[in-house]
């Protein structure tokens, strides 16, 4: 007889552990076998997954299960591998919304962000005449694919291990620049700040803000509980911040009071894991 088959052989490893992140920030804490049954894969996979995010600083252990590192530093960042994945459902729901919100003809800024990206995505699908500018390399190649879509790609150094690109020249020319909408993303929306983990990014973010008539903060509703290191720019200067219904009531009130438009959108679950086996 065939032992069973372990679900994690359909799963990429970043895929898998932004998984056990979402369950263990949704319920505080969690146990070993309470992932292994959510996820449906092995407790022994899921005790490497707690291992590799321990170490990296993502949660701390407990006796039989995990919990969130509460000692998290404002410049912690998660890799872009498992961010990506992280809130998926929510991401995609955002930025579904935030694509409808690009009209045709019109110029438009991406900024280098897992959220925006996915507004990338379903702005490719919609297939609409327009020109992006953007300074992440996978949002320029996910657009680029898209023909009457002109994709201006900013020069710069491409961050580690990301498709990001910071600095010069592409600091400078954005500068020069006045695109009728920009769609920015955040490390850190709590306290009604949006902040970055990266003086640099938080710079690169603050430019592409500068470039354009109308900015819209994307930002699932995790991105209101752990401050950041740097801000990007007073809440003020966004014209809409887009989030799901996850948003504590307390910052929305705040937000409203400053005069940000805040649009919270229906989140549909589950959605299919990008990436299977390789």
């Amino acid at each position: 007889m065939m032992p069973p088959r372990d679900a994690s052989s359909e799963l990429l490893p970043a895929v898998r552990q932004a998984r056990v992140l979402e369950l263990v920030r949704q319920e505080g804490a969690t146990s070993i076998q309470r992932l292994g049954q959510a996820i449906g894969v092995s407790l022994s996979t899921i005790r490497r997954d707690l291992d590799f995010l321990t170490e990296r600083g993502y949660l701390e252990r407990t006796h039989g299960g995990a919990l969130l590192n509460a000692r998290l530093r404002t410049t912690f960042e998660p890799a872009s591998n498992i961010a990506a994945e992280v809130a998926l459902a929510e991401k995609q729901a955002i930025g579904a919304y935030a694509a409808t919100l690009a009209e045709e003809g019109q110029s438009v800024i991406l900024d280098s962000s897992s959220t925006v990206h996915e507004a990338a995505r379903a702005i490719a699908r919609r297939t609409i005449p327009l020109t992006a500018v953007t300074n992440d390399l996978g949002i320029a190649s996910t657009l680029g694919a898209v023909a009457g879509i002109d994709v201006i790609v900013l020069g710069g150094r491409l961050r580690r291990d990301s498709l990001t690109l910071l600095g010069e020249p592409g600091h400078g020319f954005i500068q020069g620049l006045q695109a009728d909408l920009a769609l920015i993303g955040a490390h850190s929306l709590a306290q009604q700040r949006a902040s970055d983990s990266s003086i640099e990014v938080a710079m690169m973010k603050r430019a592409l803000i500068g470039g354009a008539r109308r900015v819209v903060l994307l930002a699932d509703s995790s991105k209101f509980e752990h401050p950041s290191f740097c801000e990007i720019c007073p809440v003020k200067r966004l014209h809409e911040i887009v989030t799901d219904s996850g948003i504590p009531p307390g910052e929305r009130k705040a937000l409203l009071r400053l005069g940000v438009k805040v649009t919270v959108v229906e989140v549909a679950k589950p959605v299919a894991a990008r990436g299977g086996a390789r």
